[in-house]
């Protein structure tokens, strides 16, 4: 045979055999990425098939869906029609080999449930972590297209769930490829359609690789009519909304185990009536009474609306808010003016630093504050003693 010919025969065995692994690559892929999903704890995972794009070094994940295992809940947690996983190649061009995700479709699916088991909120599973192992490189970009977030807890039917739609986001920067100065890199953005005319925003940033949260978010929640929410209503005030519009504006960031920020409700042409079951629980009779107040009493007669700025401070594991300062907000704001619609700026992760430096800091021991205040009382004897001794002497003179 001549050597020609064998180069031939090697070149096509070689072809043969790419060919075969390409052909192989999709399901053992799909094998391995269900293998993954169906080792979650407490959760349970599949997806329907793979398709590979080796030349730009990426593939596509078709139908993923995931499910709580024991709680019998009548939606999956997670699903998504497809997710492109990808090199990120602008990256790659500054010398960062990353990845970067795009989820088509994803329906998310939080339950509070009476109990843990009955719940599904995906607690306990470290989900960047999981979806990050589906890839060998780190993600750097992050992007989500006509997403679905659902929230349902007890006594809330599944037709009346808390519901946005049309979810459209991005998280970019997520490794510091472009290196920013400031402590939260990671920048992202999202839009959603709640409560069926209402529209809701959410922006900020966040440093992912800090051990402690350290984040900004602001929030912005507009053209919500009220009476959208009446089964909730229903379930924790005993009230009904014929008529009225909410926004809500939030400002949050966290730093050092610690956060600051505040909520601003807005509530105008407000028209809530009590419903004639009688309330038993005493905090709800309170919380109902005061809406009453708020809506009927003290209405902004120019504006037609009441607003109050609800502060919060405090440690990650230790959260308060203070109620006094909620009430005298609705009052002042009853009788002053109306709270101007926009977000104030005024909430930063600086602003956390500097104003909360003290907050959960531990008290100073019994012991050492006993050994601090001996050691000021020894100091003030040692100074009294020297004052006598250096005092003239107006006694008489011994020879």
């Amino acid at each position: 045979m001549r050597r020609r010919d064998k180069w031939l025969i090697a070149v096509g065995v070689l072809i043969v055999a790419l060919v075969a692994v390409r052909v192989a690559l999709p399901s053992l892929i799909r094998d391995s990425v269900n293998d993954q999903l169906q080792a979650l704890e407490n959760y349970d995972g599949h997806v329907d098939d793979i398709d590979l794009a080796l030349w730009r070094g990426a593939y596509g994940i078709d139908n993923i869906r995931i499910v709580k295992t024991g709680g019998k809940q009548p939606m999956p947690f997670f699903s998504a029609d497809r997710v492109d996983l990808s090199v990120e190649w602008r990256s790659l061009l500054r010398g960062s080999l990353v990845a970067e995700g795009v989820f088509h479709s994803p329906n998310i699916n939080f339950v509070q449930g009476e109990t843990e088991a009955q719940s599904q909120t995906g607690k306990g599973v470290d989900w960047v972590d999981r979806f990050g192992d589906m890839f060998p490189f780190r993600f750097n970009t992050v992007t989500v297209h006509n997403g679905t977030i659902t929230f349902r807890v007890p006594g809330i039917r599944t037709a009346d769930a808390m519901k946005a739609t049309n979810v459209e986001g991005e998280v970019t920067n997520i490794t510091n490829v472009v290196d920013k100065e400031k402590e939260t890199f990671a920048d992202f953005h999202t839009t959603a359609d709640i409560l069926d005319g209402g529209s809701a925003k959410v922006s900020g940033s966040v440093d992912p690789l800090d051990s402690k949260p350290t984040f900004d978010v602001n929030l912005q929640v507009k053209n919500v009519k009220l009476p959208q929410v009446n089964p909730w209503l229903r379930q924790y005030i005993k009230a009904d909304a014929e008529a009225g519009d909410f926004e809500l504006y939030l400002e949050l960031a966290a730093a050092d185990g610690k956060f600051q920020g505040y909520a601003k409700p807005v509530l105008r042409n407000v028209n809530i009536y009590s419903s004639d079951e009688p309330e038993k629980n005493p905090l709800k009779r309170i919380w109902e009474g005061l809406v009453d107040f708020a809506a009927n009493v003290l209405e902004n007669d120019e504006k037609e609306q009441v607003a109050a700025r609800i502060p919060f401070t405090g440690t990650i594991d230790n959260p308060k808010s203070s109620i006094m300062e909620t009430i005298v907000s609705v009052l002042h704001n009853a009788f002053v003016s109306a709270f101007a619609r926009s977000l104030e700026g005024s909430i930063s992760v600086r602003n956390v630093r500097e104003n909360l430096k003290n907050v959960g800091e531990p008290a100073p021991k019994d012991k050492d504050k006993k050994d601090k205040d001996k050691k000021d009382k020894n100091e003030k004897d040692k100074d009294a003693d020297d004052s006598k001794s250096d005092a003239p002497s107006f006694g008489p003179k011994r020879n």
